[in-house]
C-alpha cells in the first residue's frame, strides 16, 4: 500500500513536505524550479520511512526530481540527529549529479534551517593514488613501467602528487596511463596502514577521515557490497535500484580471465622482459630465481593449454561476423583437467620462501598480495570445475577482437534473495529502494521477491510530464513475428530506413541482439549521407553519447548500454527505436540457470519472471526519450506482439499513456504539428 503524509516528523521542526510547497525553500534554492506534486509526496514518505526505521520501494517517474526528493528529507533526518546516511548510485553519472549539483543544493536549504551538512563522495581504494607506491615506483620504474612514455607519465605523477588536493583518479589533472595507474594506485592487499612511513600523508586515509565525518556519504552500489570502510551507518538509499540484483550477483560470484592469469604471472616475473617481483628483491638465491623462472613459465604454459581446453571442451568456435562475446554453460564437474593447479602451487611456494628475502614491509606485504592471489585463484578454478551447486551458474565467456580471443570463466549465484535478506533487510537500519522502473503493472512483487524484501512500504509515482501532448507510440502493422527469423529481420531494417524521414530529430535504434545490430547497421549507414551515424562498440559509450547530443540529427545503433542511464534532453534525441520486446535470452548462461532454478521450485517462469523483467527493461528503453516539460517525441516498437499476444498489454499499461499510431504519415504529423 501506497505511504500516505502523517502528520509532523517524529523528530520535531517542519516536514520535507515544507520545502517543497510553492514559494518554498527549494523553489528559492533552485532555478526554474517547479512544484510536483509527486516530489513533495516522495519526500515525505522517505522522511518518514527512515525516522521509523522502515524499508521502503518507491518508484518516482520521469521528471519528478527524485534525486532531491530523498537527498532532502534523509540529509534533514540525518543533520537534526547526528545520523549517518549512505546514498548508493549503480552509475559513476549519477553520484557526479549527486555531489556537484544536488547536495550542494540541500546543503544550502538546511543552512537556511540553521542546521550545517557534511556530505561526501568515497569510491573504491583502486580508483585512489598510493603515494607509497608511487614513491617505490621511481626507484623501480626501468622495471614497472615499459619505455619513456610510460616513464614520464610516472615522473610527471610524482610531480604533482608533491602538491596535489586529491589521491581520486577523476580529479587528477593529468593524463596517467592505465598500465602506470595500476603500478600506482591503491592496493589493499599491499597497503602498510599503520606502519607506513607515508600515512600521515595518504590520501586515501585523509578520504575516509572525511567520510566517517560526513552525514551523507554517496558510494556505488559495488563499494556497499564489498564493504564500507566506515564503521557504521543509520540509513542506506539505493537509487537506480533496478540494477541491484545483478551486482549483488556479481559481488557474490566471481570470474577468472585468462590475461588476469597472465597479468599476475608477469607480475612475479616476466621472462621476456626481465622484471616483476623476484626481479626486485635483493640478492635472492640463483636456486630460487632459477625455480622462479621454471615455475612461471610452467604456469604460462599450463594456464593457455587449461583456458584451451576449456574453451574447446564447451564448442567455441571463431568465424567471420560473429558476435564480440559468446557464452556457454558448463553443466558437469571436470570436464577438463585442472593443469594450473600444480603451478599455482609451485609460485605460492617460491613466494612463501621470498618473504626471507624481503627488505621492507612494503616488499612483504607485495609477497604476501601475490601469495593470496594464487591462493584465490587455485581455490576459484577448483570450485569452478567442481560444478556442485545447483544454486549457482557456471560459464565461459569467449571475446572475440582483432588480438587473440580472451577467454574467462564465471560463477554466480541464481538467486540472491536469501542473502539480501540476511545481510542487507535484517541488519536494523531501513533500505530505500528507488528508481524510475521498478513496478510492473503497478505492483512491486517482482522486485521484492528478487530481493529477498518482507512487506516494505511502498510508493508508486507517475510522472509529471504530460505524455499525452509529448509523445506518441508508433507501432507499425507490416512487422512479422520475430519467430519468422529473417522476414521479421528485413521488415525491422525496411522499417529502420523509413523513419529518418518522418523525423528530423536524433533517433536511438535500440537492439536485444549483436547479430542484428550489426546486420542492421551494415545495411543502413549508408543510406543517410546528411545524417552521423553512431554505432555501439565503436567508440566509448561516453564519447559515442557526446557526439550524438551535439549532432541533434544522428542515429545510434545500440544494445544494453544505451537501454537505461542515458539523457539526452531535446530534439538531438526525438524518437527511440525498440527493435525487439527485451525479453532476456534463455540462452545466457544466467538466465537459463535461474530459469530452470525457478521452474524446478514452482514458478511460472514466464508469467512471473520473464514477463516482468522485459516489462521492466520495456520502461528503460521508453524513458530514454521525454527528458524534459519541453522534449517531445516518438517510440517506435517494431515487434508485433506488443499488439497480437495477450502479455502485449501488460506492456503498454507499463507505460505513461500517450497516442498511438500505426502509419507513418500519422508519425510525419505529430512532428510537424505546430
Amino acid at each position: 500500500m501506497p505511504i500516505k503524509e502523517s502528520g509532523p516528523p517524529a523528530s520535531g521542526g517542519a516536514g520535507p513536505a515544507f520545502f517543497f510547497a510553492p514559494g518554498g525553500a527549494v523553489e528559492r534554492a533552485m532555478k526554474n524550479f517547479e512544484p510536483r506534486r509527486q516530489q513533495g509526496e516522495m519526500a515525505s514518505a522517505v522522511y518518514e520511512a527512515i525516522a521509523e526505521g522502515r524499508h521502503l520501494v518507491v518508484e518516482a517517474g520521469t521528471g519528478v526530481g527524485k534525486s532531491i526528493a530523498y537527498l532532502l528529507p534523509s540529509a534533514l533526518w540525518a543533520a537534526r540527529g547526528r545520523k549517518k546516511v549512505v546514498v548508493a548510485t549503480h552509475t559513476k553519472a549519477l553520484q557526479e549529479q549527486l555531489v556537484k549539483k544536488d547536495l550542494p543544493v540541500v546543503k544550502a536549504i538546511l543552512a537556511e534551517q540553521g542546521l550545517p551538512l557534511k556530505y561526501f563522495l568515497l569510491m573504491g581504494s583502486a580508483n585512489y593514488l598510493c603515494l607509497s607506491r608511487l614513491e617505490r615506483s621511481g626507484a623501480h620504474q626501468s622495471d614497472l613501467f615499459d619505455g619513456p612514455e610510460e616513464q614520464g607519465s610516472a615522473a610527471e605523477l610524482r610531480e604533482w602528487a608533491k602538491t596535489g588536493a586529491s589521491g581520486c583518479r577523476s580529479e587528477i589533472p593529468l593524463k596517467v596511463a592505465q598500465r602506470v595507474w595500476e603500478e600506482v594506485c591503491r592496493d589493499p592487499d599491499i597497503c602498510l596502514g599503520r606502519k607506513c612511513a607515508l600515512k600521515e600523508a595518504c590520501l586515501y586515509r585523509r578520504d575516509i577521515a572525511l567520510a566517517k565525518q560526513a552525514d551523507l556519504l554517496v558510494v556505488n552500489q559495488h563499494l556497499f557490497f564489498a564493504g564500507l570502510p566506515i564503521p557504521a551507518f543509520d540509513a542506506v538509499i539505493f537509487d537506480e535500484a533496478h540494477n541491484l540484483e545483478e551486482v549483488a550477483a556479481a559481488f557474490m560470484g566471481f570470474s577468472v580471465t585468462d590475461r588476469q592469469v597472465k597479468r599476475l604471472v608477469d607480475d612475479i616475473y616476466n621472462p621476456k622482459s626481465g622484471r616483476g617481483l623476484a626481479r626486485r628483491l635483493k640478492n635472492p638465491p640463483a636456486h630460487w630465481l632459477a625455480d622462479m623462472r621454471q615455475a612461471v613459465g610452467d604456469a604460462h604454459f599450463a594456464s593457455a593449454e587449461f583456458f584451451q581446453d576449456i574453451t574447446a571442451k564447451l564448442g567455441f568456435v571463431a568465424f567471420e561476423g560473429k558476435a564480440p562475446e559468446k557464452a556457454k554453460r558448463l553443466r558437469e564437474p571436470a570436464i577438463v583437467p585442472n593443469t594450473l593447479a600444480a603451478p599455482l602451487l609451485a609460485l605460492t611456494v617460491l613466494l612463501s620462501q621470498a618473504l626471507g628475502y624481503s627488505q621492507s614491509d612494503l616488499e612483504e606485504a607485495e609477497i604476501k598480495s601475490y601469495l593470496k592471489r594464487c591462493l584465490a585463484l587455485a581455490e576459484q578454478l577448483n570450485i569452478f570445475l567442481e560444478c556442485k551447486s545447483a544454486e549457482h551458474a557456471y560459464w565461459a565467456e569467449v571475446s572475440y577482437s582483432k588480438r587473440n580471443p580472451a577467454a574467462s570463466l564465471h560463477r554466480a549465484p541464481v538467486d540472491v534473495a536469501d542473502a539480501l535478506r540476511k545481510e542487507l533487510f535484517e541488519e536494523g537500519y531501513p533500505v530505500i529502494l528507488t528508481s524510475a522502473t521498478l513496478a510492473v503493472d503497478g505492483s512491486f512483487e517482482m522486485i521484492k521477491a528478487r530481493l529477498g524484501l518482507d512487506k516494505p512500504a511502498e510508493l508508486l509515482l507517475d510522472s509529471p510530464f504530460d505524455y499525452e501532448r509529448q509523445a506518441v507510440v508508433y507501432l507499425p502493422p507490416e512487422i512479422p513475428d520475430p519467430q519468422e527469423g529473417a522476414a521479421y529481420e528485413a521488415a525491422v531494417i525496411k522499417e529502420c530506413a523509413r523513419l529518418p524521414s518522418a523525423v528530423a530529430g536524433g533517433i536511438f535504434f535500440l537492439f536485444t541482439s549483436w547479430r542484428l545490430l550489426v546486420k542492421s547497421y551494415s545495411a543502413l549507414a549508408g543510406r543517410f549521407p546528411e545524417r552521423p551515424i553512431f554505432r555501439q562498440g565503436d567508440k566509448l559509450p561516453q564519447h559515442l553519447l557526446a557526439e550524438f547530443r551535439r549532432a541533434g540529427n544522428g542515429i545510434l545503433f545500440g544494445t544494453d548500454t544505451f537501454w537505461q542511464g542515458i539523457d539526452v534532453a531535446g530534439q538531438a534525441l526525438a524518437c527511440v527505436v525498440i527493435a525487439r520486446l527485451p525479453f532476456a535470452s534463455p540462452d545466457t548462461p544466467l538466465e537459463e540457470a535461474r530459469q530452470e532454478w525457478l521452474a524446478a521450485r514452482g514458478v511460472n517462469v514466464f508469467s512471473e519472471y520473464s514477463l516482468p523483467k522485459a516489462v521492466v527493461k520495456f520502461r528503460q528503453g521508453f524513458g530514454r526519450l521525454i527528458r524534459s516539460r519541453t522534449d517531445f517525441g516518438a517510440v517506435v516498437v517494431l515487434d508485433p506482439r506488443i499488439r497480437t499476444k495477450r502479455y502485449g498489454a501488460k506492456f503498454l499499461r507499463s507505460i505513461p499513456r500517450c497516442p498511438r499510431v500505426s502509419d507513418l504519415s500519422a508519425l510525419r504529423a505529430f512532428f510537424n504539428r505546430g
